[in-house]
This record gives structure tokens, C-alpha cells and sequence, in this order.
């Protein structure tokens, strides 16, 4: 875990304090007509606007360089807008941030607040919380006023290494700076990283304090009560949340699921269909989990009708239909179920990868890989060795109507060979990996 300790100045730098009209020259001539005014200032806007969008369209350095050439002949180089735009697509590609975008932020005299953050934004995305603490130090001495954009994307980085101390300091600054109490976007991002941090009942008390809440802010505090198994809780945010979408609905469904609360799963999810809430898979396997807690097959059909009707059905989600099986207790009747419906599942695949990068894949049985006879002796080799260290096959876990000898190999294949490896790893030749 990070733990940085911060003084953030709000002092307004020499650089900026020392601004003198003198440095703007006057113009003796007689003033320029405001339509001309007008056509020379959109030229300048027009161009920025063509360069942020071929920038959209960069894939590679090579072309980022030529848009930064271009910039650079066309007198952009002090556009912020421009350049924040520019450093930007340079991290999207994990392009370093030291030293190509640094530099450019470098040239900048008077770089505004976007530009601060591109690069922050940068340093967070190559997970380097310190230096992105470190220039928003920096921004706070130049005396450049963040924005909303700033707080969240340090809330996110202190929540993605649980940095709660850090967090805590950055939320002071909110307040410190001011204007961000009504903020939705910093408040949500707070919320959310005082719960990744373990510290629900701080989030908690974010969200009461919150003048606007939308459905994440309700949303993702409903959610961290159900994985902390308050169920009570988090049944109170949801009868108090202004509109239901089907996320929140899914939630208390999957909630109750979840923490071993099977018929509120079912009467929530008998409520959402009475409001017309739409469904996806995430609800229908809460709630199919909730009918096998119960043993109540005789909610089958009726859930399967609904997954049908919502297109997640056997025919259209692998999942599901896989899902429906733990409440059906007669298997002949899946079976015949999917023949009808005409759910196929992919048959599964093994696959092992050489030592130059060659990826192999073979299903069961398979003997078509030209060095199959190799691999079938080392796995001989490797079945007389493990016997050698003292392992016995324990045939009675293998289901099959075979002879104890294929038992033998069934067993060591896919129990013996992993146990034994854990403790005492062996190696293969013949430039086959035996993982």
C-alpha cells in the first residue's frame, strides 16, 4: 500500500503574480473591424478542432509525431486544448509519460487545468500514484484551480491500491478548495473509493451528505451492503431509491441469492416482472440460484418462459440453460430440452503452448498432433515416476465404465498428475512442457 503525506499549497506563484500590462503591447492603429476579429479568431478554432479529431484517429507514435509537427508549424503550441488532447493519446497507446508527453507539458508557460490533468491522468494510467500526487501539488502551488476530472481520477487510483490515508487528504481537498460538495461525479468516485478501501460506513456517510444522488450513487452503496451481507440495509436504500432500473433490481435479486435469502430472491424477482422491469442473464441466474436453494422445480417453466421472452433463453445463452439444470432434478428432460431448443454447447478443449510461442489445442481422445507419440510417452514417463515417489491412483473417483488400467490413467491425468506437482515439480525433455 502507498502512503503519502502531502502539504498542498494554495499560493499563487511568482511566475503568475508578476504579470505586467506592459508585456501586452498597444496597438496605435485604428482598431480592426469585429467581423474581421471574428474571422481571425475561428480560424485558430477550426484548426484546433481538425487536430483533435485526426488525433482520434491516430494509431501509432509515427502518426501522433506528424499531428505534433503539424501543431507545432501551425503555432499551437501553447494551446492547451490542443496539447491536453495530444498527451492523452499518447498514455491511450501507453506511451511513456517521462519523457515524451512531460516535455511537451514542459514548454507549456501557463498550462490550465485539462493539461494538469492529462498528465495526471497519465501517471495513474502507468499506476504511479506518487508522481501524479505530485503534480497535483504542483498545480495547487501555480495556483491552477482543479476540476472535477482531477478528483476523480486520483479518488480512482487511491480506491485501486486501497490508499485510504491518501484518499482522505485528496477528500480534504475538496472541501479546501471548495465548489465540489454538489459535484455528482466527485461524490460518486468518493463513495466508491472509501468502499474499495473497506471503509463502507464512510461512504455512507458521503452519500447522506450528498445534495444530488443519481442511480450509481444509490446503486453502488446498495451493492457494497449486499457484499458485506447487510441485506437489511441494503433493502432500505432500494425501497428509498427515486427510480428502480433493472441494475438495482438485479442486485437485490443476486443479493438475496447470494446470502442465503432464497424466497426474497423469488418475491423481488415476482415484483420486478409485475413492474415490467426487463431482465438479463445476471438477474436469471440469481434467481434460477435461488430456486435450487429451494428445491423449487416447479418455478422451472415459469423462469424459463421469462428468460425466452427476454431472448436469454436455452436457444440464446449457454448460461442459463446450463443454469436451469440445478432445478431440474430429471436430466433426460434437459437433454430432450436442448435438442428441442437447439442448444449446442462447444465441446471443451485442452491446449498446451511450446517453448517458441506455438500454441497446440486437442479435445479428448485427439491423436492428429504430429508429435502426439511424444507426448503420449513423457505422460507414460510421467505416470511411472509419480508411482515411483509413492502416489496410488484412487480409482474409485472415476465414474466411467472402464477397466481398472484406463481408470488408472483417467485418475492420474486429472487428479494424481496436478496433486503430486504441487509438492515436487518435475520436468520433461525432448522440448515438451508437461504443465
Amino acid at each position: 500500500m502507498v502512503t503519502l503525506s502531502r502539504k498542498f499549497s494554495t499560493a499563487i506563484s511568482d511566475s503568475l503574480a508578476c504579470i505586467s500590462l506592459k508585456q501586452f503591447p498597444q496597438n496605435p492603429h485604428k482598431p480592426t473591424p469585429f467581423y474581421q476579429i471574428q474571422q481571425q479568431q475561428q480560424q485558430p478554432k477550426q484548426l484546433e478542432s481538425q487536430i483533435v479529431t485526426t488525433l482520434d484517429g491516430c494509431k501509432n507514435l509515427t502518426q501522433i509525431k506528424q499531428v505534433h509537427a503539424r501543431i507545432l508549424l501551425n503555432g499551437l503550441d501553447q494551446s492547451c486544448y490542443v496539447l491536453a488532447k495530444l498527451i492523452r493519446t499518447l498514455t491511450k497507446l501507453n506511451i511513456p509519460v517521462d519523457p515524451y508527453p512531460l516535455s511537451i507539458f514542459n514548454r507549456v508557460k501557463y498550462p490550465n487545468p485539462f493539461l494538469y490533468n492529462a498528465l495526471i491522468r497519465g501517471y495513474l494510467i502507468e499506476e504511479r500514484l506518487n508522481e501524479s500526487t505530485e503534480f497535483y501539488s504542483l498545480m495547487r502551488k501555480e495556483g491552477v484551480v482543479p476540476v472535477s476530472f482531477t478528483f476523480t481520477a486520483l479518488f480512482k487510483a487511491c480506491g485501486a491500491t486501497m490508499d485510504v490515508g491518501l484518499g482522505r487528504q485528496i477528500h480534504g481537498q475538496t472541501i479546501l478548495v471548495g465548489g465540489f460538495g454538489e459535484d455528482l461525479h466527485v461524490g460518486n468516485s468518493l463513495i466508491d473509493m472509501y468502499i474499495k478501501c473497506g471503509f463502507l460506513e464512510c461512504g455512507r456517510k458521503v452519500f447522506d451528505e450528498m445534495p444530488n444522488r443519481d442511480v450509481i450513487s444509490w446503486t453502488e452503496l446498495i451493492s457494497a451492503y449486499v457484499k458485506s451481507g447487510n441485506m437489511e440495509s441494503a433493502g432500505e436504500l432500494f425501497d428509498g431509491l427515486p427510480v428502480k432500473d433493472m441494475v438495482a433490481w438485479t442486485v437485490m435479486v443476486s443479493g438475496f441469492a447470494q446470502n442465503a435469502k432464497p424466497r426474497e430472491a423469488i418475491m423481488f424477482f415476482e415484483k420486478m416482472q409485475e413492474f415490467g422491469v426487463e431482465t438479463d442473464e445476471i438477474t436469471l441466474i440469481g434467481v434460477i440460484s435461488a430456486c435450487a436453494q429451494l428445491g423449487a422445480a416447479k418455478y422451472a417453466d415459469w423462469i424459463r418462459d421469462v428468460a425466452e421472452k427476454s431472448e436469454f433463453g436455452g436457444r440464446h445463452s449457454v448460461v442459463v440453460g446450463s443454469a436451469l439444470i440445478d432445478i431440474w432434478n430429471d436430466v433426460s428432460t434437459v437433454r430432450k430440452l436442448m435438442r428441442t431448443r437447439g442448444l449446442r454447447k462447444n465441446p471443451a478443449f485442452s491446449w498446451i503452448e511450446s517453448e517458441k510461442g506455438m500454441v497446440h489445442e486437442f479435445f479428448s481422445g485427439d491423436m492428429t498432433h504430429p508429435r502426439s507419440g511424444e507426448i503420449k510417452q513423457a505422460l507414460e514417463d510421467l505416470l511411472d515416476r509419480l508411482e515411483a515417489k509413492g502416489y496410488q491412483p484412487h480409482l474409485s473417483s472415476v465414474a466411467y465404465d472402464v477397466n481398472d488400467e484406463d481408470k488408472r490413467h483417467l485418475s492420474v491425468v486429472w487428479d494424481g498428475a496436478l496433486e503430486v506437482g504441487s509438492r515436487d515439480p518435475l520436468s520433461s525433455h525432448g522440448g515438451l512442457v508437461v504443465d
